[in-house]
């Protein structure tokens, strides 16, 4: 059973996540009111949620609790499943699972894979959640041979814990791409933001401890909550770039299909 601090946190979230940022949730004295709680106990959940990133308190005459939706960082130096990071930063993470199936790979995902056009993968489509609000949409495909009954776990959080758990397998590295994109009106819908917000594309195809590629998924972040962060090495400046360090590339301009 919640606590009554974390049913009182429950329902500013709730508020927060129906809201715009910018908008006034309303002073200490209107929310402590609204919600039937003391100002004692309102002003714990508040410094919690502002420490978060969720709302900023502002002092003054004009002064009040405003939604701030802060910027979830995802790391780009490691391996870690979305719920990990979320975390590691405060957040509550949440799942939905829109699909699953077993389906013939395309010839981008037999590339990536290094399966055949014969072969099958599980297919995985979720919407990861920040507090109750979406902050992604991934799209996950996975050798079927190499994790029978996967579609028979629950799918709700860490799929890499699953695979190290059930399968044995722990991820050694990824090489990922990164993209700024535009939401198509099915993607909008589904992040809860305006078709053709900002989003970021990360796509990444994932190798076990033997160096087998053993996942590859495209990831659809939100722009707005969004930051990455990366450590990078100096080494002087003559120095040539090894093949696995990060990089920016120019793409040519074109339409984005799918």
């Amino acid at each position: 059973m919640a606590t009554q601090t974390e049913e009182l946190r429950r329902l500013i979230v709730a508020d927060i996540n129906a809201g715009e940022p910018g908008t006034k949730l309303g002073s200490e004295r209107e929310l402590a009111e609204r919600y039937r709680t003391s100002r004692s106990s309102l002003r714990q959940v508040l410094a919690a949620l502002e420490e978060s990133g969720l709302v900023d308190r502002v002092i003054g005459r004009s002064g009040g609790i405003f939604i701030s939706h802060g910027q979830v960082q995802r790391s780009l130096s490691d391996v870690v499943g979305v719920p990990a990071f979320l975390a590691s930063q405060g957040y509550v993470a949440g799942t939905r699972v829109l699909s699953t199936k077993i389906a013939a790979p395309d010839a981008t995902t037999q590339q990536a894979l290094g399966i055949a056009a014969e072969d099958f993968v599980i297919e995985i489509q979720r919407v990861r959640l920040a507090d109750g609000s979406p902050i992604s949409l991934e799209l996950a495909r996975f050798p079927a041979e190499t994790f029978p009954g996967l579609l028979e776990q629950q799918l709700g959080g860490s799929l890499y814990e699953i695979l190290e758990s059930h399968y044995g397998l722990v991820t050694s590295r990824a090489d990922e791409r990164i993209e700024a994109v535009n939401a198509t009106p099915e993607e909008a819908t589904l992040l809860g933001i305006k078709p053709g917000s900002a989003l970021l594309l990360i796509t990444r195809i994932t190798y076990d401890q033997n160096g087998t590629p053993c996942e590859y998924s495209r990831d659809l972040f939100r722009g707005d909550r969004t930051r990455l962060a990366v450590t990078a090495r100096g080494r002087g400046v003559g120095a040539q770039p090894s093949v696995g360090d990060a990089s920016v590339a120019l793409q040519s301009q074109q339409r984005r299909v799918g």
